[in-house]
């Protein structure tokens, strides 16, 4: 015979309490003396009781779930699947971090594999999460349209609230950190620039080649896949007019690209060629013949942020929050003179 589920109602009459107190006590709400506080906590403990979500966010009116997406880098006609900025880590370390942070206060985080198609799936949500919003992002403007809470890992161009990272001081420390091993002619390696981090390194990039005399480079890759970048780096390596020997990068997938056709073309990494990536992956650690440099951008961090800062928005705070998570610099074996 299947054991009854313990209650609040069991909870309440084993503490001596109302149930509104034991619900109180447990959700640290409420005016609760510590003492009768912790002796419910004690008596939750010692039943086995477990809140149950759905009932909990039924009567919040919610349905406990959240929704992350990636803002699409490019278009892909003919690819109504997976979108392949999930081919980055790093979106998929934000996921994680998400996820988790979500779970642990009540809520089932989903992936939206791509925004073709995303109705169902926003009104069946809380609210969403988007990753590197454009300018005029089709999903946060339905988020709007549609009254669903909604925040951004990266700025966004409404009244959103947002976590970051301060690209631009990463972003002039790479730099610098390359020209500290030696004087060097980095060319920057990007796949768009519609996204705020994009062009903060960008300007960054600009700033760093005014004030140090050096004429900018910029290498452009129609999509974020290695196998998109391969060729287009491999042109610009072979080019006979070639004027740098540094590739700085604003993803690990363009770096992997970079190294593989370093590597190809018998090119020394990093006598001939530095090779350093403005987002960092387990990829550049390990996964290549001179591990490449990067920025870490502690992408979990980012999404446990993101995620309390929408529980802000669905518990009705209206304060617009921005918050900004400085990068890190691991230095490997692709910047390092020998």
């Amino acid at each position: 015979m299947k054991q009854r589920r313990t209650t609040i109602k069991d909870v309440a009459r084993e503490a001596g309490v109302s149930v509104a107190t034991a619900s109180e006590a447990l959700n640290g709400k409420g005016r609760v003396a510590a003492s009768t506080r912790q002796n419910v906590i004690d008596v939750a403990g010692r039943l086995g009781y477990t809140a149950n979500r759905i009932a909990k966010n039924l009567n919040a009116g919610r349905t406990g779930s959240l929704v992350l997406s990636v803002s699409p880098m490019s278009a892909h006609p003919g690819q109504p699947g997976l979108q392949p900025e999930w081919d980055v880590e790093y979106y998929f370390r934000v996921l994680n971090g998400a996820s988790v942070h979500a779970f642990q206060r009540g809520f089932l985080l989903a992936m939206l594999p791509s925004p073709a198609s995303s109705a169902s799936f926003l009104s069946a949500a809380d609210g969403l999460i988007v990753v590197d919003p454009s300018e005029d992002d089709e999903l946060v403007t339905a988020a709007a349209q549609a009254g669903l809470p909604c925040v951004t890992i990266g700025r966004n161009s409404g009244d959103l609230s947002w976590v970051d990272n301060d690209f631009s001081t990463g972003t002039t420390a790479a730099l610098a950190h390359l020209d500290a091993v030696r004087p060097s002619r980095p060319a920057l390696f990007i796949s768009e620039t519609s996204s705020s981090y994009v062009r903060d390194e960008l300007s960054a990039y600009l700033e760093w080649c005014a004030s140090a005399g050096i004429e900018p480079i910029i290498i452009s890759s129609p999509g974020p896949r290695v196998d998109e970048a391969e060729p287009v780096i491999h042109a610009a390596l072979t080019s006979p007019d070639r004027r740098f020997d540094a590739v700085v990068t604003t993803l690990d997938t363009l770096a992997h690209a970079t190294e593989r056709s370093a590597n190809a073309l018998g090119l020394s990494i990093p006598e001939e060629l530095q090779v350093l990536s403005l987002a960092d992956s387990r990829y550049l650690d390990y996964g290549l013949q001179k591990p490449v440099t990067a920025l870490d951008l502690h992408p979990m961090r980012l999404g446990e942020i993101a995620v309390e800062l929408l529980l802000s928005v669905l518990d009705g705070n209206a304060e617009r929050r921005k918050e900004l998570v400085p990068t890190s610099l691991n230095v490997r074996e692709s910047t390092l003179a020998s």
